[in-house]
């Protein structure tokens, strides 16, 4: 069997790459930069939305406590005017008007506290918006 020839590989030689292939990755690279920049701030402004709507709910729990509250007072004065109308002993509505003013003022305590937490949340976000006048 004849020796077989072995053909030298040559180094290949580096193709360049012409202006305007590089300037159409460079144009892709800033779309690509740019639907992330729209990406980041519609999360943005989905977190927004959601920490405006926690703080509906909170102002709902507030009002919630102020109707505890009311209610409290309702029956404490409902049973000092109507000392017979409730045919119990006269310190069960007392207790139980108080334990509503009670849990009516925690209510609006904790709202009062988480409401506080929301609104730094949505100062971080705006801050990251660029939104500084909120």
């Amino acid at each position: 069997m004849p020796a077989r020839k072995t053909r030298k590989k040559r180094p290949r030689r580096a193709r360049q790459k012409s202006v305007s292939t590089v300037s159409k990755k460079i144009a892709k690279l800033d779309e690509r930069i740019q639907e992330l920049k729209l990406e980041e701030e519609r999360t943005l402004f989905l977190k927004e939305q959601t920490v405006l709507a926690k703080e509906r709910t909170i102002l709902s729990f507030m009002r919630t406590g102020l109707g505890f509250i009311t209610a409290g007072f309702a029956i404490i004065a409902a049973s000092a005017i109507f000392e017979n109308f409730f045919r119990m002993h006269p310190m069960i509505p007392f207790v139980i008007g108080a334990a509503l003013v009670i849990v009516g003022f925690l209510e609006i305590i904790e709202s009062f506290r988480r409401l506080r937490i929301y609104r730094r949340k949505m100062k971080l976000i705006t801050g990251r918006l660029g939104d500084d006048d909120v």
